[in-house]
């Protein structure tokens, strides 16, 4: 996990896309003063997501294609189904609705590496192939899984997650880069969002169809800039 090379502290509320509302976000830059992690990662200024770490040479432009390795989801704190909702509650999902988030998470990756003839989807290393793990992280599921769609619900916030993406060149096994960021995928124009099993869908899927979008978009950047 990746826990093992740094502590992962975010705001849920820090804007997912550097830049975005003013065109392309500029490139990343290693941050001043920024100290290399065990793996030989620095701090990054000018990130996609709300914390990056990258190998200050980073060149992305000999990678044609992903390899990706099975999502992983690990809790908050250990969920238990409570009999009342508080601002400190934690539930489980069942093992239907983790298996579903770990493969819609999938999915929108793929979807997104490989839209409009980019990268491709391998299974075995090679030269030009980078390895992509991804881990889902302090989960915290504030609605009880099972009373969705048993009665109308509605809650100021379904939860929060922290996405880590780690790529890894897939020969070597060297690390390359790090990026983190933690959302609420909650999604309404008012202070109360209603709570089944179709909405929580749609908008876990459009939260994580932000990330994948955002980190292909950064990927093209890298690749164009190699390039020149």
């Amino acid at each position: 996990m990746p826990s093992r090379h740094i502590r992962i502290v975010l705001s849920s509320t820090a804007f997912l896309l550097a830049g975005c509302a003013s065109g392309p976000a500029p490139l990343p830059t290693v941050a001043p003063n920024a100290e290399a992690t065990v793996d030989g990662l620095y701090r990054m200024d000018n990130t996609v997501m709300q914390l990056g770490f990258a190998k200050p040479d980073l060149d992305l432009s000999g990678y044609t294609a992903f390899m990706l390795d099975p999502v992983e989801v690990a809790y908050q704190k250990d969920p238990g189904n409570r009999t009342r909702t508080s601002s400190d509650a934690n539930y489980a999902l069942s093992t239907r609705q983790m298996e579903t988030l770990k493969s819609v998470f999938q999915e929108e990756v793929e979807r997104a590496l490989g839209q409009d003839g980019g990268y491709r989807i391998v299974t075995t290393p090679g030269p030009n192939v980078a390895r992509l793990s991804a881990y889902l992280i302090d989960l915290v599921v504030r609605i009880p899984t099972d009373r969705a769609d048993v009665r109308r619900t509605f809650a100021t916030s379904y939860g929060e997650v922290t996405m880590v993406l780690e790529l890894y060149d897939s020969q070597s096994g060297e690390v390359l880069a790090r990026v983190a960021d933690r959302q609420d995928p909650t999604n309404s124009a008012y202070d109360l969002a209603e709570v089944n099993t179709a909405f929580v869908r749609n908008d876990v899927t459009r939260l994580f169809r932000y990330w994948a979008t955002a980190v292909r978009e950064r990927l093209d950047q890298l690749r164009s800039v190699a390039s020149m």
